[in-house]
């Protein structure tokens, strides 16, 4: 079926919220208030400037965030959307950083259109050895959409589950907001309309407001 092109999805967080180019570091990551030193580039936070655990992490959308089906059909635009949470721990040689996501939404969707997240779900941050910059994980987020169609409404569920969903790209500078961006990330869709395509994907890009600068390391 055709479906009316409409403002979207993002997760990441967004979600999400995406398969993105880069080695990883899955067991060390610190978010760092400036560049890492050592080597690889990056590797070693120096001291004092690790962002401890209860960080808030801030982004809004830069453009629209973008739901897509198979072929890049565009399901939903949305021109609104907000990622708001706080890091659970600091992270260190041993561990990633992790934590909630307390907010998460997608507004303006288009005439019809109602995005709704059911569960914001969690996100956690891999080091890209050799970069001030990481990947991005999400679990459990969980978000509803329904849009019209000649045979009425479709709703349809998506949700992540360990899926790496993005990339954080470090603040340019020491007074540039880093980013958050979400390259034709796959969700999983949960069974509700028939209607509803086999795969979707989320493209969004954010800018992190809080907290700036923002650069990933790979430990203290």
């Amino acid at each position: 079926m055709k479906y009316v092109k409409m403002l979207g999805l993002a997760a990441v967080a967004a979600a999400a919220l995406m398969a993105f180019v880069g080695a990883s570091t899955a067991s060390a990551t610190v978010l760092c208030k400036t560049t890492g030193t050592g080597s690889p580039t990056g590797t070693t936070c120096p001291a004092n400037q690790a962002y401890p655990a209860g960080t808030e992490i801030h982004a809004v959308n830069e453009g629209n965030a973008v739901l897509t089906g198979p072929e890049t059909t565009v399901l939903i635009t949305c021109t609104i959307s907000t990622v708001k949470g706080s890091t659970e721990n600091e992270g260190s040689n041993t561990e990633t950083v992790k934590g909630p996501i307390e907010k998460l939404t997608f507004e303006n969707c288009g005439a019809g259109v109602t995005v709704t997240v059911l569960k914001p779900g969690k996100l956690e941050v891999h080091w890209i050895e050799g970069t001030h910059d990481g990947t991005l994980t999400s679990s459990g987020a969980e978000v509803t959409t329904v849009t019209p169609s000649i045979f009425g409404n479709v709703h349809c569920i998506y949700t992540t589950t360990n899926s790496d969903i993005g990339k954080l790209t470090h603040s340019s500078t020491d007074t540039n907001a880093a980013t958050m961006e979400a390259e034709h990330a796959p969700l999983q869709q949960l069974s509700t309309s028939g209607l509803c395509p086999s795969q979707a994907f989320w493209d969004a890009k954010y800018e992190v407001t809080t907290p700036k600068p923002l650069f990933v390391a790979g430990h203290t």
